[in-house]
């Protein structure tokens, strides 16, 4: 719904008219012509409308679509990454991604949309090339110039990390940490921010670099300020107790990592449970770093 679709959405379940949605000092016609679509909702008008009808403004807006095709585009996302054999998603999504690849000047979100296809759906689509190496470093090269950073720009680096060189993630990750305004962030843009900190410390370990793991994990230890993501924090406090194992060989961090998994099954994530199962496996019994890196697989960050 878009915001006067939301309007209306919540009059009509409240039962109220149009006149009790705006002051007693507002012109009575004032609500019926921004319901009608006849004049234009101004933000101060807006606010008044929300204060009248006592509707905090993080409930309202949660019903409300700003960007539907944004939103489109990560629920065919996730829906081809779930269901991969599926011929006519599969059809369809290629058809955007053509078009992106088409395009020869790409703004930031198709940019991101283009990487993600990219990214997961190469190792399982022939019709979809890998990431190059001049796409890597003209994207670093655009990143390192920023000095503010939006959800796109996240989402982009969370989905290169894996291709960056390890001098090119340390100079991004300290312009990118800590997130400026992180207080003011939305839920889904600092979940993208602290993925690019999970997927750097994963790819240390199956890179055996576990002093670069360490490193990662304490910057990672002091994100999440308000403790809102839990599933950042646990997925850290599983690297993390994963890590020490692999370290010292304490049965105790193995027992935290299972309790990380039981936690998973318990809850109903049986996918995740068993992608950390296998992951555990390799980390702590493959002894080859080539074949370590090369097991390294892309998984679906989804909005939950």
């Amino acid at each position: 719904m878009n915001i006067i679709e939301t309007l209306r959405f919540f009059r009509l379940k409240l039962k109220l008219t149009q006149r009790e949605m705006m002051s007693e000092y507002t012109d009575p016609s004032t609500y019926s012509k921004i319901e009608s679509g006849k004049r234009s909702l101004k933000v101060n008008e807006l606010e008044e409308i929300l204060g009248q009808i006592s509707i905090n403004a993080d409930e309202f807006f949660s019903f409300t679509t700003f960007d539907k095709e944004q939103q489109d585009f990560r629920e065919f996302f996730y829906y081809c990454g779930a269901h991969l054999e599926n011929k006519t998603t599969k059809q369809k999504l290629l058809t955007y991604f053509y078009s992106l690849n088409d395009k020869r000047e790409k703004n930031l979100r198709e940019l991101s949309n283009y990487i993600a296809i990219k990214n997961f759906f190469h190792a399982h689509w022939k019709e979809v090339e890998p990431i190059t190496s001049e796409e890597v470093n003209d994207i670093f090269e655009e990143l390192l110039k920023k000095s503010f950073y939006l959800q796109y720009d996240y989402v982009i680096t969370a989905n290169l990390t894996r291709f960056f060189s390890a001098k090119q993630a340390d100079l991004l990750v300290a312009r990118m940490f800590p997130i400026k305004y992180e207080e003011q962030r939305d839920f889904t843009t600092k979940k993208f921010a602290y993925n690019i900190l999970i997927n750097l410390i994963s790819l240390k370990l199956y890179a055996k670099d576990y002093i670069g793991a360490e490193k990662y994990i304490r910057l990672a230890k002091k994100q999440d300020k308000q403790s809102e993501n839990y599933s950042f924090r646990l997925n850290l406090q599983y690297l993390s107790n994963l890590l020490n194992y692999i370290r010292e060989g304490e049965p105790f961090y193995m027992e935290r990592v299972y309790d990380f998994i039981h936690l998973l099954e318990n809850t109903g994530d049986t996918l995740q449970a068993a992608q950390v199962k296998k992951e555990v496996k390799i980390l702590t019994h493959e002894k080859d770093g080539e074949k370590l890196l090369s097991s390294y697989s892309v998984g679906l960050l989804k909005e939950t």
